[in-house]
């Protein structure tokens, strides 16, 4: 594995990392303008949000641990899931860090949650799959979805305290956090009660809710949980419509903006680049998919769950959607060049 890789590989992988990048962008852009355009009301936003954060989101998460996740076959599973709580921490710490340069300042709580979260899974699983052959993919999602799972249980309630200033804990609050409650539920029932679960792996429910059999066709949480991305990218790019209809002063903050993406998408992928080949480890050095998701972790751009959450509960944006913009439209290159160094 060299350091700065000039090959022809490493030239494919940037094509190939680009690519794969510019898709979410796209999409974003297919938001922007049907709302820009007004072909769909502003008003709409809202209710997308809420249909992704109560429906798809869930479904998506429940779909992924019941076809992916086998403790047995994957004994060190924790040690993949303590990563992805010590990445989180240490992300919100930096954002922490970060906003107390602007106290008083408008959008310094929001530039605490963008720094404390990256697109951790909308992003990175098509990433690893345009980069990697099918048999890797397959391990690839399964590590993917262990290391994002403290992502999925605590972005909504960190939104909480962050931007709405929830404070305490009550349990019954996640009743309120779908995506933070069927995380906690689809961890015990296909984890602690694994073995139990394969019971009714052959039965019709099975067939009609996850999906599988002869012809191997997916279920209807399946179908509901691939509209995730889509969904959650046309939110993120009608956020920025949303701001931007006022014109470029829509987009406020523009300095902070950028703060927020020179630690996003170059110190802190710098920092992931320096863990990969200075850990002493040899799991980095042998193992090409593990460095490719690391890497893909510490370079993706910020959440669009951050832009879901702001749009569901009606929270007035100020730094969002000028970050989000940017941090897309930059890492259609930073990314790629990230990806090729490690590849």
């Amino acid at each position: 594995m060299s350091v700065f890789p000039l090959d022809a590989s490493a030239w494919s992988a940037f094509v190939a990392a680009f690519a794969a990048t510019s898709k979410v962008f796209v999409i974003a852009f297919a938001g922007f303008w049907l709302l820009h355009r007004r072909i769909i009301p502003f008003e709409t936003l809202a209710g997308i949000s809420a249909i992704v954060a109560n429906l798809t989101l869930p479904a998506l998460i429940f779909h992924r641990f019941a076809v992916q996740f086998d403790p047995q076959t994957f004994p060190l599973w924790w040690a993949m899931a303590l990563a992805g709580v010590a990445l989180q921490i240490f992300q919100l710490g930096l954002g922490f860090l970060a906003s107390r340069r602007h106290s008083g300042e408008a959008g310094r709580d929001e530039m605490w949650y963008l720094l404390g979260y990256q697109n951790a899974g909308f992003f990175v699983l098509p990433m690893l799959q345009a980069l990697l052959p099918q048999a890797q993919f397959d391990r690839a999602a399964v590590w993917l979805f262990v290391l994002i799972m403290f992502f999925n249980a605590s972005i909504w309630p960190v939104g909480m305290r962050i931007l709405l200033k929830k404070r305490g804990f009550d349990a019954s609050f996640l009743l309120k956090l779908p995506p933070t409650l069927w995380t906690i539920l689809s961890l015990v029932i296909f984890g602690v009660f694994h073995e139990q679960s394969l019971w009714v792996r052959d039965s019709v429910a099975w067939k009609i809710f996850i999906g599988g059999g002869e012809n191997g066709s997916p279920g209807a949480i399946q179908l509901l949980g691939d509209l995730t991305v889509p969904l959650a990218t046309l939110v993120l790019g009608g956020t920025i419509a949303k701001t931007a209809q006022t014109g470029f002063k829509g987009f406020t903050n523009k300095r902070a903006a950028l703060e927020v993406n020179v630690w996003k998408l170059l110190i802190l992928p710098a920092i992931g680049w320096a863990i990969i080949h200075f850990w002493p480890t040899p799991m980095f050095d042998n193992d090409r998919v593990l460095r490719l998701l690391i890497m893909l972790q510490f370079a993706a751009p910020v959440a669009v769950q951050v832009s879901v959450f702001c749009a569901q509960y009606g929270y007035k944006t100020r730094l969002v959607p000028a970050a989000s913009v940017l941090s897309y439209s930059l890492c259609v290159v930073t990314v790629p060049f990230w990806v090729a160094l490690v590849l």
